[in-house]
């Protein structure tokens, strides 16, 4: 019974299908009828044809190709003259770039001085403000100079515009 259990084993390996379907059987080459040769002849035919279209169209994108690298001395001259237009344009877009880039430092650089000089300014009229005491000016301007108030009728009121200056161009007339 030992025997008998391994031939049967033997037996379904050799049965053994490889794969997950079953492969069909082939005809018999030899027994074609007459129109099946003449279909396969015919596909054969134009397989052969298509394959001749094919390699042409190879064979002439090939040489499309070998064409398209060469390069002829007109157009590597066209192509150094653009590479130097290229290269001067940029150079120029770079100093054009420094250029603005210095400018604006030095405009900067103004402007903080301009600042400075303003608040020095500032500083100094205020200093001169406070240093100024009217009450001995006056003094100093009706007792030692002879100075006198104007009475109501020297004074002469006008319109000044916006502008916080005029420009005056002829003596003011006595009353």
């Amino acid at each position: 019974m030992g025997q008998q259990g391994k031939a049967r084993r033997t037996e379904k390996t050799v049965n053994y299908i490889d794969g997950n379907t079953v492969r069909k059987l082939q005809p018999n080459p030899g027994r074609r009828s007459e129109e099946t040769h003449r279909q396969l002849q015919e596909k054969q035919r134009l397989d052969r044809e298509q394959r001749e279209r094919k390699r042409a169209l190879r064979a002439a994108a090939r040489k499309n190709q070998e064409r398209a690298l060469q390069m002829n001395p007109g157009y590597v001259l066209f192509l150094a003259v653009a590479m130097t237009v290229m290269v001067a344009v940029s150079g120029l877009y770079l100093k054009l770039q420094s250029e603005l880039t210095t400018r604006i430092k030095h405009v900067a650089s103004l402007k903080s001085e301009v600042l400075e000089l303003k608040g020095k300014n500032d500083a100094e009229q205020k200093r001169i403000d406070t240093s100024i005491n009217l009450d001995e000016i006056r003094r100093k301007a009706t007792e030692e100079l002879g100075m006198v108030y104007p009475s109501k009728n020297q004074i002469m009121f006008f319109d000044v515009d916006s502008n916080d200056y005029m420009n005056q161009y002829q003596d003011i007339p006595a009353k």
